[in-house]
């Protein structure tokens, strides 16, 4: 049984507590600590019964907003709604108990904050609390908990961790989700290979979990034609101008309809244009909790601007996928681009 759920019985186990019969003149009664006389009974249990009601309204409104995996533990959703009022309090010891050592938070302008930079600037969560949040959540493995809070254009993706101590918030990336601007990127019109990220990444993998998370990843944005098959079930993939529901609705149609899930299929508009690569990787973080891997990446876009990319790869019985990825674009950045490559020449003598 949820804390939630416990929460809710114990108060209507108290506003529907046995009536007493305080008295044998004046028939006195006694309903949840209030007291009523004659006429005034059935008033008093009206009143009562309203309130058992209105209680249970809230309750289910609050558990409709929430989408958990029955795996996650409730400990880990109660942290992470405590850590969200502790920031919005300035309560300092709360926030200190329950970030991690290597916490750091993207906000929505893409800009990175190392956990003391973000303590010392008093950051307060893009998502606040409150009973119109929706929250999903997900466990990934043993070790990691991906929850997301979302208020409208306003998203939160918060990134637990099981440390000896206890749960503890690894990473947080905030979108405010906001119109294209059309136009603004210009795709080249040369072709680019992917050679960065399909074949080299400026980062070396040590554990043989990191060792398949990226093995699964360079052959997701390969071009191979395995790009779906290692996207998550519950890849939501919400991005600075997209809050992933349209991916969403064509995944759960594919799945409705008994299809395999389908890669996606080529935009219109550049099937004649020359072949241009995935946006490659110029920093990659990876935290290795086994079965799981939380990765953070800095990666530009050509002609567009760069974006962070914030992470977790799950091993499902030894196939690894992308179960989670938010990309949060820094608005501070410039547009880039790659210049064409040039045309190996035969070699002199």
């Amino acid at each position: 049984m949820s804390n939630t759920t416990r929460a809710v019985l114990e108060q209507l186990r108290y506003a529907v507590r046995p009536v007493k019969r305080v008295g044998t003149i004046g028939g006195y009664l006694s309903i949840a600590g209030v007291q009523s006389k004659g006429i005034g009974e059935d008033r008093a249990m009206k009143r009562y019964i309203a309130t058992v009601f209105a209680i249970c309204a809230v309750s289910a409104a609050f558990l409709a907003a929430q989408s958990k995996d029955p795996a996650v533990p409730d400990t880990v959703i109660q942290a992470d709604r405590t850590l969200t009022v502790a920031f919005e309090k300035g309560d300092k010891a709360t926030v200190n108990k329950l970030l991690d050592a290597d916490f750091s938070w993207i906000d929505t302008d893409g800009i990175m904050w190392a956990r003391e930079d973000a303590l010392r600037a008093g950051l307060k969560p893009l998502v606040p609390s409150g009973s119109d949040v929706k929250i999903t959540a997900f466990k990934y493995g043993s070790k990691v908990v991906w929850i997301q809070n979302n208020q409208g254009n306003k998203f939160a993706a918060h990134f637990w961790v099981l440390r000896p101590q206890g749960w503890r918030l690894l990473h947080t990336n905030e979108i405010a989700v906001r119109p294209p601007e059309r136009g603004a990127n210009v795709r080249p019109n040369f072709a680019v290979p992917c050679i960065n990220p399909c074949k080299e990444v400026p980062y070396k993998p040590i554990s043989p979990s990191e060792m398949a998370a990226l093995a699964a990843w360079q052959d997701q944005e390969s071009g191979t034609g395995n790009h779906d098959i290692h996207m998550g079930d519950e890849l939501i993939a919400v991005n600075s101008y997209s809050d992933g529901a349209a991916r969403q609705a064509a995944q759960k149609e594919a799945e409705a309809e008994g299809k395999v899930k389908p890669n996606t299929p080529p935009n219109p508009a550049n099937v004649n244009r020359p072949p241009v690569g995935a946006a490659p990787a110029l920093y990659v973080r990876t935290w290795d909790f086994g079965d799981a891997i939380v990765a953070i990446m800095l990666q530009p876009t050509y002609g567009g601007k760069a974006y962070w990319s914030s992470r977790v790869f799950a091993s499902h019985n030894g196939f690894w996928k992308m179960d989670q990825s938010y990309h949060t674009t820094i608005q501070a950045a410039p547009r880039m681009t790659a210049l064409p490559m040039k045309e190996e020449s035969s070699k002199a003598n």
